[in-house]
C-alpha cells in the first residue's frame, strides 16, 4: 500500500513540477511545502489561472492571515499563512509547467511578498502583549535581515566563493539549506498562533533571525579573509 503511494505519488508530482527549484531547499519547503503545493499546482491548473493570477490569491491569503491575527483570530490566521504560502510555490510551479515564466511575474511575486511580510509581522507586533521596544525589535529584524542579505551577503557570493563550516556542509550535501529562514518562520507563526503564544515566537524571531544573519555575515568574512590569504600566498 505504501509503495503504490509513493509511486503514485511521484507520478503525480513529476507531472505537475517539471523544473526543479533550485539545488538546495530550506528544511520547511524540503519536507513539508514541496510535498503538498503539486497539488495546489494543480488546482490552480485545473482552473485555468495564470500565474500572476495565483501570485495574487497568494498575497490575499498572506494579507488575509496578517488582518486575521490583528483581530485575534489566530487559527483563521494560522490557516491563511500556510494556504498563502502553498499557493506562493504553486504559482512558480505553474509559469513552469505552462512555460510562462516572465520577469514580470518574478517581480510581482517579489512584490507581493513584501506586502505579505509588512502587514503580517505589523499586524502580530501590534496585538502582542510585549514591551514596545520588543515590538519594534521584532519588525526591525525582518527587515534588518533582508537589508543585510541583499546588500551584503548576496553581492558577495556574486565575487567570493564562500566557504562554508562542516556541519553546514553536511546540511548543504543533503539538499538542504540549514537557515532560520521566512519559511521556517510562517510555519512557526501558525504553530504558536494556534497554540496562543506568539508572545512566544516574537523572542524566538528575534533570536533566530538575527542569529541566522549574524552568522551569514561572519561566513561572507571568513570566506574573504581566507580568499584574500591564499592569493598573498599564491603572488
Amino acid at each position: 500500500m505504501t509503495t503504490s503511494f509513493i509511486k503514485w505519488y511521484k507520478q503525480f508530482k513529476d507531472k505537475y513540477i517539471v523544473r526543479q527549484r533550485r539545488q538546495h531547499e530550506y528544511f520547511v519547503n524540503r519536507y513539508y511545502a514541496h510535498l503538498v503545493d503539486p497539488f495546489f499546482t494543480k488546482l490552480v491548473y485545473d482552473l485555468k489561472l495564470t500565474p500572476n493570477i495565483v501570485t495574487i490569491i497568494a498575497g490575499i491569503l498572506g494579507i488575509g492571515a496578517g488582518i486575521s491575527f490583528f483581530f485575534q483570530q489566530w487559527i483563521l490566521g494560522a490557516l491563511l499563512l500556510q494556504l498563502h504560502h502553498l499557493m506562493d510555490g504553486a504559482d512558480g510551479n505553474l509559469a513552469r509547467l505552462t512555460n510562462q515564466c516572465s520577469e514580470f511575474g518574478a517581480k510581482l511575486d517579489q512584490w507581493v511578498d513584501q506586502v505579505v511580510r509588512l502587514v503580517l509581522f505589523v499586524s502580530i507586533a501590534f496585538v502582542v502583549d510585549l514591551p514596545l521596544l520588543i515590538k519594534v525589535l521584532f519588525v526591525a529584524t525582518i527587515y534588518i535581515d533582508i537589508a543585510i542579505v541583499h546588500n551584503y551577503v548576496l553581492p558577495f557570493m556574486q565575487k567570493y566563493p564562500i566557504i562554508r563550516s562542516k556541519w553546514k556542509e553536511w546540511f548543504l550535501s543533503k539538499g538542504i539549506i540549514p537557515a532560520f529562514d521566512i519559511f521556517l518562520i510562517y510555519f512557526l507563526i501558525s504553530i504558536f498562533a494556534i497554540i496562543g503564544r506568539l508572545d512566544i515566537l516574537v523572542y524566538i524571531v528575534i533570536i533566530g533571525k538575527n542569529i541566522d544573519w549574524v552568522y551569514r555575515v561572519w561566513e561572507c568574512m571568513k570566506s574573504k579573509y581566507i580568499y584574500k590569504a591564499k592569493l598573498k600566498v599564491e603572488n
